[in-house]
């Protein structure tokens, strides 16, 4: 299997795994309970706490996507609140709960381990901040816990890539959330206020922006074999529909009847 195919496979594996376990009310949970601030400000405590104390705009310029002026008085609120050092541990901490939960029963996990951190142990670190604080919090033992916290790593990963695809692009990052397939919900999401701008002018634009993300992200891939590969990219793909099926049995658990 050539890179390119499998950069291009990422975002609908490992890129859904790890948006499963940051937006999972779990997540959000477990944060508050360990005295970490609710919300957005805990979040850029803990996702983006990796960065560490850096000036606030460091946070922004790695975010990329929010609204500026938003992140920034929620990383200010955060950090008031709490160290995004100790956030940072924490956010990793129940990564790898959520991974023990969620990717138990799945028989490849360590395999697909071992290849994820390959990946991330010689992936270049050039414009890739987030990715290099995910990279560098402490790893449990192989298993499960281990497994998620390096595809969330990943997933920092081929973010960065697409960050560093969109410079020199034209579009700003409303521009390029409004023409992805979400557009409004994670305009607000991010912060930014109505009304938005029409996507639908810039969706080739960005299509060849995701284009050039998955050439960036390809040379990450390299260090595997074409086997490797296409072995690597079966093991993510099968690692995001366990979670999925172990989510929805829950959710279906908890319907009244049930």
């Amino acid at each position: 299997m050539e890179s390119q195919d499998v950069a291009k496979s990422m975002r609908g594996s490992i890129g859904m795994l790890a948006m499963h376990w940051l937006l999972a009310p779990s997540t959000t949970e477990q944060a508050v309970e360990a005295g970490m601030p609710d919300g957005i400000a805990g979040y850029a405590v803990g996702r983006l706490g990796v960065l560490g104390d850096c000036p606030v705009d460091n946070v922004v310029a790695a975010a990329f996507f929010w609204d500026p002026g938003f992140l920034s008085k929620q990383t200010v609120k955060g950090r008031a609140q709490f160290d995004p050092k100790d956030g940072a541990a924490i956010y990793a901490k129940i990564c790898q709960k959520w991974g023990q939960d969620h990717l138990k029963g799945f028989d490849g996990v360590e395999r697909l381990g071992e290849l994820a951190e390959r990946v991330v142990s010689n992936a270049s670190p050039l414009g890739a901040p987030l990715f290099v604080g995910w990279r560098d919090q402490s790893l449990p033992e192989p298993g499960a816990g281990r497994t998620m916290q390096l595809c969330q790593t990943l997933r920092e990963l081929g973010f960065s890539r697409f960050c560093s695809a969109m410079l020199g692009s034209g579009l700003s990052p409303l521009d390029a959330i409004m023409s992805g397939p979400t557009g409004a919900w994670n305009a607000e999401m991010f912060g930014w206020k109505a009304p938005f701008p029409d996507g639908e002018p810039n969706q080739g634009r960005r299509q060849e922006i995701e284009v050039h993300a998955n050439t960036l992200h390809a040379k990450d891939f390299e260090v595997l074999s074409p086997e490797e590969r296409e072995e690597f990219v079966s093991l993510c793909k099968q690692a995001r529909n366990h979670a999925t099926s172990l989510m929805t049995e829950a959710s279906s658990a908890m319907m009244p009847g049930k």
